[in-house]
C-alpha cells in the first residue's frame, strides 16, 4: 500500500500519548484496510494499537521485557569477539546493560515521544510475532555530530536489558582485498548468535553509493555484503545504525531498515535545558541561561557540553567572572561555536551588544535581564538606550 510506511509512522507517534479518540480512529482505519483486503497493514496497525495498550497496561517500575527475539547465547564478560585476521584488532567491543546510560539524550516532545513509541513496541516484540505483525528490528538513526545519536542507541538496549555490540565501521575495513567483507561477516554471525543490540556507528563509512565512479568494484562487494548481512539479521536480532553522513548512504541500505529517525539540532528550550544540565553543580539565572543559548544558537548537545565545561573552568579560575565577559573569552577561541555576527558584536562592542540582544525577538530578553548581564542596575541602562537613541538620530 503506497505511503503505508507514513501512516504507520504517524500512528506510532499518536500511540506514544493514547486517548479515546486517537485510539478510535486507528481502529476505525484499521477495520477500513481489513474490509478493502489490506490485511497486512490492518495487522500492522492491530499491532500499535496492542502495543501501546500493553504499554499503559504495565507499570514502569514493574516492567518485564517481554520479547523473546530469537533466543540466542547470552552474551558474558568472557565471551571473545571476533577479530580482524590480519592484524587481530577486535571487530567490536561489547557493553552490557550496567554500563548502559539511564537517561534519554534531552531532545524536543516529538522527537522524545516516537522514540518512545518505538521502545514499548521493541518490549512487546514477540507479542507481535504471535499475530503476524512484523513488527520493526531495526533503526537508523542520523543527524549532525554531536547530537546525541550513539547515546540514544545505548539507551534503547538499556531500556529491552540488551547488551550493545558495538562495531565502528571504520574499524571493520582493511587494503587487504576480501578482508572487508570477511569482517562484516564475522561481525554478523557473531552478533546473530548471542543475545544482543548490534550497533553499527559510522555507518557511512561502508555504506555509500554503488554508483558512485571513484570507488572500485571491492567497495560494491562489500556494500553487497552488507546489505546480504542485514537481511539475514532481520529476523534474528535489532539492529540500529547510526551516521552523521546520510547523503553517503546507498539507497539500498536505506530500505534495509524498518525505521529512520533524524536527529534535529535542539531548539532554544532544549538548548537551556542542556546548559542547565552541564553546568551542575553551579547554578546560574535563567537570563544567564538564556544569554549562553543564545551565544550557541544553531549548536548541538556536544556543543552545549562543550560550553558548560569552558564556563566551569572559567568560574573556578575568577569566581565573580561576569558571564559576559566569560562568552567574549569563548567566542574569541571558539570561532566555529559562535556565529560570525554574534562573534564580531560581542568581541568589540558591549553597546551594539547590549542592542542586539534586546531587539533579537526570538528570544525576548528584558531590560533589566540585560542590565543584569552586564552588571548594571535598569536605570543605568535606560540612560544608556537613551544616549544611544539620541546618538543614531545625529
Amino acid at each position: 500500500m503506497k505511503y503505508f510506511n507514513i501512516i504507520q509512522a504517524l500512528c506510532r507517534s499518536m500511540m506514544a500519548t493514547p486517548n479515546d479518540a486517537v485510539v478510535h480512529q486507528i481502529n476505525r482505519l484499521k477495520d477500513s484496510l481489513a474490509k478493502d483486503g489490506n490485511e497486512k497493514e490492518a495487522k500492522t496497525l492491530e499491532a500499535i494499537l496492542s502495543a501501546a495498550q500493553s504499554a499503559v497496561e504495565m507499570s514502569p517500575s514493574k516492567l518485564q521485557q517481554s520479547f523473546v527475539i530469537a533466543g540466542g547465547e547470552e552474551l558474558t564478560k568472557k565471551t571473545q569477539v571476533p577479530v580482524d585476521r590480519e592484524t587481530s584488532t577486535p571487530l567490536a567491543e561489547v557493553f552490557f546493560p550496567a554500563d548502559l546510560p539511564d537517561e534519554m539524550p534531552l531532545f524536543d516532545d516529538n522527537i522524545r515521544l516516537a522514540i518512545q513509541s518505538i521502545v514499548n513496541e521493541w518490549k512487546v516484540y514477540d507479542r507481535l510475532l504471535e499475530i503476524n505483525a512484523s513488527p520493526a528490528s531495526s533503526c537508523l538513526i542520523f543527524g549532525l555530530p554531536g547530537t546525541g545519536k550513539t547515546h540514544l542507541a545505548k539507551w534503547i538496549a538499556k531500556q529491552l536489558g540488551l547488551p550493545v555490540v558495538l562495531a565502528r565501521l571504520e574499524g571493520l575495513m582493511s587494503s587487504f582485498l576480501g578482508t572487508t567483507s570477511r569482517n562484516i561477516g564475522s561481525l554478523f554471525a557473531f552478533a546473530n548468535r548471542y543475545r544482543c543490540l548490534l550497533l553499527l556507528d559510522e555507518f557511512d563509512a561502508i555504506a555509500k553509493l554503488r554508483n558512485d565512479s571513484q570507488e572500485v568494484g571491492e567497495v560494491k562487494r562489500v556494500v553487497n555484503t552488507l546489505l546480504q548481512s542485514l537481511d539475514s539479521r532481520h529476523e534474528k536480532g535489532f539492529t540500529i545504525g547510526v551516521t552523521n553522513h546520510e547523503s553517503l548512504l546507498d539507497p539500498a541500505i536505506w530500505r534495509r531498515f524498518d525505521i529512520q529517525i533524524e536527529i534535529p539540532k535542539p531548539a532554544t528550550e532544549v538548548l537551556m535545558s542542556l546548559l542547565k544540565q552541564f553546568l551542575q553543580p553551579l547554578n546560574f539565572g535563567e537570563s544567564e541561561i538564556k544569554f549562553l543559548a543564545w551565544c550557541l544558537e544553531g549548536g548541538t548537545g556536544a556543543d552545549a557540553e562543550t560550553l558548560a565545561k569552558w564556563v566551569k573552568r572559567a568560574y573556578v579560575i575568577e569566581e565573580k567572572a561576569n558571564i559576559v565577559w566569560v562568552m567574549k573569552q569563548f567566542a574569541l577561541l571558539n570561532s566555529g561555536r559562535v556565529a560570525a555576527i554574534k562573534r564580531n558584536v560581542m568581541v568589540h562592542s558591549d553597546d551594539d551588544l547590549i542592542e542586539m540582544l534586546l531587539k533579537d525577538k526570538s528570544y525576548s530578553f528584558k531590560q533589566k535581564d540585560v542590565a543584569s548581564l552586564f552588571g548594571m542596575n535598569p536605570s543605568t541602562l535606560s540612560k544608556l538606550l537613551s544616549k544611544l537613541n539620541d546618538s543614531s538620530k545625529i
